[in-house]
């Protein structure tokens, strides 16, 4: 099909109110200088400023709803009870009924903590001078013997050794050169 011949792709636009003039929908601004405000970015603006759980978190500390959560489960309140009762002094946003049901749970499981399990990766079971001390003393062992000696996997033998720069060479650990 030649140049002439192409079909004609009929492209989005959108009138600016200033100049009525055609842009595609995609520009930001018109060439008269009007910009363009995206109706989503308005509406997440609006939302930041005027919602009620930024103010809760202004006046009321995690801590302190967790004591309130602590408070109407000793009452005997349902978690959707509670839910209700904390939203309508503290407003729409200041906790979800889910966020109440776990507390609830954890509290009926005998733990009246008010404090977060601990986040993230466990501390490593593996003490590396002991495990370079074993290195040492039997450059022959296997990894498998060491992981069965130490209690701990393999990969996690495999890695430490590494990062304290043991490497085998002739069937026996030595420590790596850099070179």
């Amino acid at each position: 099909m030649s140049a002439t011949q192409a079909k004609k792709v009929k492209m989005a636009t959108k009138s600016c109110p200033d100049c009525d003039q055609q842009v595609p929908v995609a520009c930001k601004s018109c060439p008269c200088g009007y910009v363009f405000i995206n109706r989503k970015l308005l509406k997440v603006k609006h939302s930041e400023k005027s919602s009620p759980y930024t103010e809760v978190n202004n006046t009321i500390s995690s801590k302190d709803l967790r004591i309130l959560f602590l408070y109407e489960f000793k009452l005997g309140h349902s978690a959707a009870a509670a839910s209700r009762n904390i939203i309508s002094v503290f407003g729409e946003g200041s906790v979800s009924e889910r966020t109440i049901r776990w507390w609830f749970g954890k509290f009926r499981s005998g733990d009246l903590s008010l404090q977060n399990e601990p986040r993230g990766r466990p501390r490593s079971v593996l003490n590396e001078d002991q495990l370079r001390a074993m290195v040492e003393a039997k450059p022959k062992a296997a990894i498998r013997g060491l992981a069965a000696d130490l209690g701990v996997s393999a990969t996690t033998i495999s890695r430490r050794l590494a990062a304290i720069g043991k490497v085998k060479k002739s069937d026996r650990w030595v420590t790596a050169v850099d070179g």
